[in-house]
């Protein structure tokens, strides 16, 4: 009975802990800028509306917006929810992973959001079912994310498919699942040098808007810092941005490479690091054909090292291994297809939770269009791939091409070279049988003119 209790206390742990520990630090920090700007600002004192901002911060983090009087804001900051999905991994770590501790830590967890969001002071867009599901999907990834990797049932599940599925195929599902999370790795890579980038050069832009709002340092710096927390929406933006596609500030505002213009948004210092239109064509196109070079060298790297499925060929005197070669291509083609499908997939889930709204108005919808970010990032993924799957075919057949030829001349030279040797060797022939009859005749000669004087008798 108490190891059964001692498990469903360790999921009330887990998420009770994690809480404490999210709320309390996003708390401190919100005290401490509140404090700030209303010393440096002056006004009525800010610090207490701590507590409920912090409540709305954190239901914000989990995908559930807020209104506050003509402030509207949905824009989830995944940065938080990043942090947060970890914590809770790491506790759930710490503290173990059991089925019981997982209902009893989600039951736990979606009751404290629930009382979050009936004394919040905000004006919560979401009803309460969207709330529980949404919490609740928050705590389920941090916690799969920790009991997964450990769990009894994920290594009899391995066990079965080492079992009962090939080598081939595990390796072509295992070498494509990382190939297309590392392709999106490197795509958000991209998209924070670009939004870096962007810092850089319009760092005089965000100076100006901080000097319209009349802000002093100590506001700028920690206001700068809480911005950071939508980080990864603009990198997924810069993406979208960076391969073509581009993205919108409400109705006010449109920005791709080909055009930028910002003067009728809101005096947000935030805004002003968006980016102008890039006015070097060989610059565009060389943005524009990031997915597809990327792919295409990751591609070929799979191909060819060891580690990936090794489509070589050997020496002309070595013997080729049809049926390994075969393979090669067949379980490439079958790594791009799966690399390919989940760069589309995560592409467009991530470019739906970039989005969100500041407003109800101009303001709605701010971010990404879905279907065509996912389309300019996941058309040149899949060209890059199977380009590369191309180019080693091609060239496998070629160089089968060349040597199978080379050995048709090496054979045609060695026909025409053997009638001359035949007939070297007749020549050669007769004039050592004709020496020898000669030799053999002298010989003769020699020996009867011998036998003629020795006989006695001489001729007149």
């Amino acid at each position: 009975m108490m190891t059964h209790l001692k498990y469903w206390l360790k999921g009330l742990a887990v998420a009770a802990t994690s809480m404490i520990v999210y709320a309390v630090a996003l708390g401190c920090y919100i005290a401490l800028m509140l404090l700030v700007i209303s010393m440096e600002e002056g006004g009525d004192n800010l610090s207490a509306l701590s507590v409920p901002l912090t409540e709305a911060v954190v239901l914000l983090s989990q995908g559930v917006g807020f209104q506050a009087g003509a402030i509207t804001l949905t824009i989830t900051p995944l940065l938080l929810t990043v942090l947060l999905i970890a914590l809770i991994a790491s506790f759930a770590t710490r503290f173990g992973t059991d089925i019981r501790g997982f209902v009893s830590g989600s039951v736990f967890w979606v009751l404290m959001n629930v009382l979050f969001a009936h004394s919040a002071e905000v004006t919560l867009l979401d009803q309460l079912t969207g709330i529980i599901w949404k919490s609740a999907l928050v705590f389920v990834t941090g916690y799969a994310v920790a009991a997964i990797p450990r769990s009894e049932l994920t290594r009899r599940l391995l066990g079965k498919v080492q079992t009962h599925v090939s080598a081939p195929v595990r390796k072509t599902i295992s070498i494509g699942a990382i190939l297309g999370v590392l392709l999106i790795g490197i795509y958000l890579m991209a998209g924070l040098a670009a939004v870096l980038y962007w810092c850089l050069s319009s760092r005089s832009a965000v100076m100006n808007l901080y000097e319209l709002s009349g802000m002093q340092t100590g506001s700028r710096v920690l206001t700068t810092i809480a911005v950071i927390v939508w980080l990864p929406n603009i990198m997924i933006w810069a993406v979208s941005w960076l391969f073509g596609s581009g993205f919108a500030i409400g109705d006010l505002a449109s920005f791709t490479m080909w055009s930028g213009q910002g003067s009728a948004l809101p005096a947000l210092p935030a805004f002003g690091i968006l980016p102008q239109a890039v006015s070097i064509p060989w610059v565009r196109i060389v943005l524009l054909c990031i997915p597809f070079a990327v792919s295409l060298i990751s591609g070929l790297a799979i191909m060819l090292f060891n580690r990936g499925f090794a489509v070589r060929i050997g020496k002309p005197n070595q013997p080729v291994d049809v049926k390994r070669m075969i393979s090669g291509f067949a379980c490439s083609a079958g790594t791009f297809c799966i690399a390919s499908a989940l760069v589309a997939i995560l592409g467009s889930v991530l470019f739906a939770l970039s989005n969100g709204a500041l407003g109800t108005k101009h303001l709605a919808h701010i971010g990404v269009q879905v279907v065509a970010s996912t389309r300019k990032v996941g058309q040149p993924t899949a060209l890059g791939l199977f380009s590369s799957w191309l180019v080693m075919l091609v060239g496998v057949a070629a160089v089968f091409g060349i040597r199978c030829v080379m050995g048709r001349i090496r054979e045609a030279r060695g026909m025409s070279s053997e009638p001359t040797t035949v007939k070297r060797e007749f020549t050669v022939v007769p004039r050592t049988v004709n020496s020898t009859i000669n030799n053999k005749e002298e010989q003769g000669d020699n020996n009867e003119s011998t036998d003629t004087e020795g006989s006695g008798i001489r001729l007149p």
